[in-house]
């Protein structure tokens, strides 16, 4: 003999009311004052990267001020040719790795050339036998610049960062170049001198161009970044169609608190990347931008499903209930009373029915199933003090029976064995939150206080 009867109810039985979950579930990006707010931001990031660059750029300027007049025509284009890409900054994030490939080709050819002509010079040094005094004199100027150079980088520009290590290999060459100057040597150091002035100023271009890129990365992942933090706010909270005015889905709520745990850790990385020492470097920007971003969204489309799912079978649960109160009430019940487990709408629902001869009690538990809240398991729950088992079972197959009425997928009612627990006919201690657990104070879809007997039907 048993008080407890389970009739298991398949998932698919809910799948009528999915379509409701469906239009739930779906995360609006349509939001025209967020996105504004996002590009606004934006622009404002990639306006502040170039007057950096600009104030960088007219920091090297003045520190490369000294250098020959040969060297200074050279750096002046340069320079003229970083401003111009510094300048796209503002115009086109998306397109300025290509440009920087391009510009990074255009100076590697005037490299060359000018590879080219100071070969030339330094063939006709060599028939000199590197004693002239121009050679000596060419030697010296082109060390002096040498050593402008590695001043202003050192003094103006994050080569550390973009390219460690690069600066010091030339300064111990500058070294190298010194001593040799000083042993008397000037024309025969011309060509390493020659060599590492112009590795030199390929360092300080590399550096330039790879900030400013690095720069526009950042402005395009905090763009990436702010877009998703939008979208989840957007949507945190979604109105329930068919219900009372101001109801709202809770996503967080409903996701157990994930949405929560997601906006935590966009903001992280927004943080992270609108700090101005932001140590991601430029494949990691990337990566935001290509990969995080995007599985952000996709984390969000799945929380807000989910939440929609949860809400609409919690809703399915007190219908479900609804169906079996009604079939008690047919059978000498008179319903008593409704409560959630832990005054939670994510989890069971019960109602309590006592019969109107012998005052026995009946409750009626519809607990969700898994994880998703999705299926659900149905339990009646007889109390009784002169047990009828038979009554029993004619009770609970009439509820099976007219749930497939109702075109639930319900099974036959099996039993659990034993007498069912009379703690669950408290449901005053039953609706008790747990200590520091979540509790359902703010229902979300709002329900009558109580499932509508046959008679209301």
């Amino acid at each position: 003999m048993s008080g407890a009867k389970v009739i298991s109810v398949d998932a698919a039985a809910w799948r009528d009311a999915q379509a409701s979950a469906r239009d739930l579930a779906k995360v609006r990006r349509d939001m025209p004052r967020l996105l504004r707010q996002v590009e606004r931001a934006a622009r404002e990031d990639v306006e502040r990267a170039r007057r950096e660059a600009a104030a960088r750029q007219d920091g090297t300027d003045r520190a490369l001020a000294g250098l020959s007049e040969q060297a200074k025509r050279l750096e002046d284009e340069t320079g003229r040719r970083l401003r111009e890409h510094g300048k796209r900054l503002a115009e086109g994030r998306r397109e300025l790795a290509a440009q920087g490939e391009r510009l990074a080709a255009d100076i590697a050819r005037e490299r060359a050339e000018r590879r080219a002509g100071l070969a030339a010079v330094d063939a006709r040094v060599g028939e000199l036998r590197g004693e002239s005094d121009a050679a000596a004199a060419a030697a010296h100027r082109l060390f002096e610049d040498a050593r402008t150079m590695r001043d202003a980088i050192r003094g103006m520009l994050p080569h550390d960062r973009f390219a460690p290590g690069r600066l010091d290999r030339l300064a111990s060459r500058l070294d190298v170049a010194q001593a040799n100057l000083e042993a008397h040597a000037a024309g025969y150091s011309l060509s390493q001198v020659q060599d590492l002035y112009l590795d030199l100023s390929e360092l300080r271009a590399d550096v330039e161009r790879l900030a400013l890129e690095w720069e526009a990365l950042r402005a395009e992942a905090l763009a990436a970044l702010r877009t998703v933090a939008a979208t989840i706010e957007e949507n945190a909270e979604r109105p329930v169609a068919d219900a009372d005015p101001g109801t709202v889905l809770d996503v967080d709520h409903w996701t157990d608190g994930a949405l929560g745990a997601l906006r935590d850790e966009v903001a992280r990385q927004v943080d992270l990347v609108a700090d101005p020492a932001c140590p991601l470097d430029a494949a990691e920007l990337r990566a935001l931008i290509a990969e995080a971003a995007p599985e952000y969204e996709g984390r969000l489309d799945a929380l807000v499903g989910r939440a929609a799912e949860r809400i609409v079978a919690s809703q399915l649960r007190v219908n479900v209930a609804e169906q079996v109160v009604a079939v008690l009430e047919g059978q000498g019940f008179a319903w008593s009373g409704n409560t959630y487990a832990a005054g939670d709408e994510r989890r069971a629902f019960f109602s309590r029915l006592r019969h109107r001869a012998d005052g026995g009690e009946v409750v009626v538990e519809v607990a969700p199933d898994g994880g998703d809240g999705a299926g659900f398991t149905l339990r009646i729950l007889s109390y009784e003090d002169d047990p009828d088992e038979a009554a029993r079972r004619e009770r609970s197959a009439a509820v099976s029976r007219a749930l497939r009425a109702e075109g639930l997928d319900a099974g036959e009612p099996a039993e659990e064995g034993g007498e069912p627990d009379p703690a669950l006919r408290d449901f005053a201690a039953l609706s008790r939150p747990a200590p520091g657990g979540q509790d359902g104070r703010n229902p979300l879809v709002q329900r009558s206080a109580r499932p509508r007997g046959a008679d209301e039907r």
